[in-house]
């Protein structure tokens, strides 16, 4: 039995929105994040900093909320949640504050810095807080990149929920 024409179309329009649905859930669910990023902000001159490195698998070691890095916020609170997809951080900052929201660098200061202050007050340890603790040259120009385990023990006692705003 022959389709007509326009069974024909409304099938191969069925499996193309099919196909896409599928592809679609496949991209949404894509929210592990890698082991590394490098940060790197795009200076030009003498104030070039080496890029850092950051370890998620690190900081989900330590149970560091995502929240406290990935953010939406929505007047003074953090909608973002867990699952949903992440913006690179320069979407939103720049390389000059505005309005109310700070500037890339400061940006990354006040959370990492910011994070690693106040586990430091607890009484913890915690990850660097001096310039040269983060951004690591190499004698070749590059990054030094340290292991993951010389990172986490600097980051705390092991199952302490760090940086978490209670």
């Amino acid at each position: 039995m022959a389709l007509t024409r326009g069974c024909r179309l409304a099938y191969v329009a069925g499996l193309i929105l099919g196909l896409l649905g599928v592809l679609g859930a496949q991209a949404g669910s894509l929210t592990e994040p890698p082991a590394t990023n490098l940060l790197s902000i795009p200076v030009t001159g003498s104030r070039r900093k080496p890029p850092v490195q950051f370890s998620h698998r690190v900081h989900e070691a330590r149970r560091v909320a995502c929240t406290q890095c990935h953010h939406d916020y929505q007047g003074r609170r953090n909608v973002w949640h867990e699952g949903q997809p992440v913006e690179k951080c320069r979407a939103c900052h720049g390389l000059r504050p505005e309005a109310r929201r700070p500037d890339l660098k400061n940006a990354h200061h006040r959370q990492c810095k910011g994070c690693h202050l106040r586990v430091r007050q607890q009484g913890q340890q915690a990850g660097p807080i001096e310039c040269q603790g983060c951004h690591r040259p190499t004698k070749r120009g590059g990054l030094e990149i340290r292991q993951g385990r010389e990172l986490l023990g600097s980051l705390g006692p092991s199952g302490s929920r760090l940086c978490r705003d209670s």
